[in-house]
């Protein structure tokens, strides 16, 4: 009869039948899971030159290429400014954006994984049917309401997170200080919230049917809110057709066609009209000029594509400048009784350096639709700030832009009012003026 050995004795036993004992300290490695690995020196030498090889390979490089081109490194303002977040946040910008293998490597693979995957970027969105969409207008559409304190607290974290200034998330109380700001010199504020091209062409944007055209669920709050103290606001999606024959947006591009801004421009002339402000004066001799132009749109150009990609084909379209009777082209009129603010929106068709046209956008058509002269600051970006701050810089300096203005209409693009900076501005520098709004 054989006794029961003990439980070490068996594990002995069959490690002994199996071939050899067992190391109890290597079961007690796996357990904890440990695993001993043996690497030969002229491995480890071979890891060890790699590593350091693709630690300084790329400066070395960068400094080597910055040198042949005679540029200077962007490095080099860690020693020129103080180590401040800010300071700091802007030279790994510059350092990114002058980086060699960067330029060389980011615009073929951004190609491969469009061209194979629909993969966008940061910036640009790229639609099943190969339309593109920038980023933070679709964010608006589908992200949370703009009002909500908790996002608004959110994206001022976040700035001061990257170091830069404190902004301003609430676009309310730059928009009504703006309204009585010039209220005081009797000028009317129209606002002109531009659609974003997410909430005009869903379709295109995620390729199912839309039973209604998308919007930020603060919106229609924020509007009654608006025109409760006296605000007006021209709503440009009631410009916008029940069934559309073509796109109303441009597919590569932010903005929209020249077909839909000019029927913009349009409702928004008798608009204008119907305020009953404007006093009656004589008629411009204005025409429009059809004229064919063709370029890829400025999303391509966010995706930072290879020079001469062929993903994307220009798209061609036909602006009609506005001209006078001497066929000169049409120029904004700084004694106008009329001012328009806008961003891109107003520049495109117009701007020449945008590539689609010059004298041919909302200015323009707006112009020609009321058949009067108008004043027009615009400023592509920073729709929510830039045009107020260059306004309010003239008026410091002395210029009153505003002098006989009985209406200022103020166009930006509707994703600012969840992305932008609305700072405040002290218009006590617009103040009453025995002129101005008379």
């Amino acid at each position: 009869m054989q006794s029961a050995l003990p439980a070490s004795a068996a594990t002995r036993a069959a490690a002994a039948h199996a071939g050899g004992p067992t190391d109890p300290s290597h079961d007690e490695n796996l357990r904890r899971g440990v695993i001993a690995t043996d690497v030969s020196r002229g491995v480890a030498w071979g890891l060890c030159l790699l590593f350091l090889a693709a630690i300084y390979g790329l400066p070395l490089s960068q400094a080597y290429l910055e040198k042949r081109a005679d540029e200077e490194s962007p490095l080099l303002d860690l020693f020129r400014r103080a180590p401040s977040a800010e300071n700091l946040h802007s030279v790994e910008k510059g350092v990114e954006e002058a980086s060699y293998p960067k330029s060389f490597v980011q615009p073929r693979l951004q190609a491969l994984l469009t061209r194979l995957g629909h993969v966008g970027n940061k910036l640009a969105v790229v639609g099943p049917s190969g339309w593109l969409f920038y980023t933070p207008g679709v964010r608006y559409v589908g992200g949370p309401g703009f009002l909500d304190h908790d996002a608004q607290r959110s994206r001022e974290k976040e700035a001061l997170d990257a170091g830069q200034e404190r902004i301003h998330a609430d676009p309310r109380p730059a928009i009504l200080a703006f309204h009585r700001a010039l209220a005081q010199r009797g000028i009317r504020l129209v606002l002109l919230p531009m659609p974003d091209k997410a909430e005009v062409q869903p379709h295109e944007l995620h390729g199912r049917a839309a039973a209604q055209r998308p919007q930020n669920i603060d919106y229609d709050r924020f509007a009654t809110e608006l025109r409760e103290q006296g605000v007006a606001i021209f709503e440009a999606r009631g410009s916008l057709p029940k069934v559309a024959q073509k796109p109303l947006f441009l597919a590569q591009d932010t903005h929209y066609t020249p077909e839909w801004m000019e029927r913009v421009s349009g409702d928004l002339a008798r608009y204008v009209r119907d305020l009953g402000v404007l006093e009656p004066r004589a008629s411009l001799a204005l025409r429009a000029v059809a004229q064919p132009v063709a370029r890829v749109g400025d999303l391509v150009d966010m995706l930072k594509l290879p020079e001469g990609q062929q993903l994307f084909a220009p798209q061609a379209v036909v602006v009609h400048q506005v001209q006078d009777e001497t066929g000169t082209a049409w120029e904004p009129d700084p004694k106008a009784d009329v001012l328009l603010l806008g961003d891109s929106f107003t520049n495109i068709f117009s701007l020449e350096g945008m590539g689609w046209g010059a004298a041919a956008g909302l200015g323009p058509q707006l112009a020609l639709a009321l058949q009067r002269p108008l004043d027009v600051i615009a400023q592509n970006d920073s729709g929510a700030y830039a045009t107020r701050q260059a306004l309010a810089r003239e008026l410091e300096a002395g210029q009153d832009r505003l002098q006989g203005k009985r209406v200022v209409i103020w166009e930006f693009a509707s994703r600012e009012l969840a992305v932008g900076d609305w700072k405040p501005i002290d218009w006590a520098i617009a103040g009453p003026s025995a002129e101005g709004g008379k």
